[in-house]
């Protein structure tokens, strides 16, 4: 190293965020297509998500096509086959709440009352 290089940051610390640092657990009500995006990109910040989808189950099963829950379907296959592949996990809180973790970093485990 010369008198003038710098040290390389590791961006890829565990429980830290590159962005801003920080590691939040955010509440997200789904209530259409766009929020599942809003989903994804706080999962690739790496925050943890507890996703709340009766708003969007409600919508599914009012409408007579089955278009809405095929779309339903297709989103909740795509965030688990995202924490899939980066260590992540999915598991239900409730009847339509769920808890995603997103990556390695995070373990969650089931206790029996």
């Amino acid at each position: 190293m010369g008198m003038f290089s710098r040290k390389k940051k590791n961006f890829n610390t565990p429980f830290t965020n590159r962005l801003t640092n920080s590691i939040y657990i955010k509440q997200i009500a789904i209530y259409s297509n766009s929020d599942f995006t809003i989903l994804k990109h706080n999962l690739l910040d790496g925050h943890i998500i507890v996703c709340d989808l009766s708003p969007i189950v409600r919508i599914a099963k009012g409408l007579q096509g089955s278009g809405d829950k095929q779309i339903l379907h297709n989103q909740l296959q795509l965030i688990k086959k995202y924490c899939l592949q980066h260590g992540g996990n999915v598991t239900k809180l409730k009847e339509s709440i769920l808890l995603i973790t997103p990556n390695e970093n995070f373990k969650l485990s089931h206790f029996n009352k």
